[in-house]
């Protein structure tokens, strides 16, 4: 059960990331790709003018990732909290050993 939580809560703080970075909105509007004075005054570009803080790339439009391409993330995002897991415990372990050590060298034990 504590495992679940820890999932849980690092998916919920993973959540809140998001929200924060992705979704939240600019105070001042910003064009990417140009200075502060717009597109260059000599080029010849197609399309209409995007307005201020809107500039972007136009792609061809494609499809979502297919049920493989998600569960292959689905697989690989287990596999690496797996790992992680592994290396943080482990971690820990050698920190306690060390630290066990150094204290019965200081004691003399």
């Amino acid at each position: 059960m504590r495992y679940v939580m820890v999932v849980l809560l690092s998916l919920a703080v993973g959540g809140i990331v998001y929200v924060l970075s992705m979704r939240a909105g600019e105070a001042e509007p910003v064009t990417v790709g140009f200075g502060p004075e717009g597109p260059p005054p000599d080029g010849d570009l197609e399309g209409p003018d995007a307005p201020h803080g809107y500039t972007y790339l136009q792609v061809a439009v494609t499809q979502g990732p297919s049920v493989r391409e998600r569960l292959q993330g689905l697989v690989g995002s287990a596999v690496l909290i797996a790992f992680a897991a592994v290396a943080v415990a482990g971690a820990f372990y050698l920190l306690g050993a060390l630290i066990s050590r150094v204290i019965e060298k200081f004691v003399g034990e």
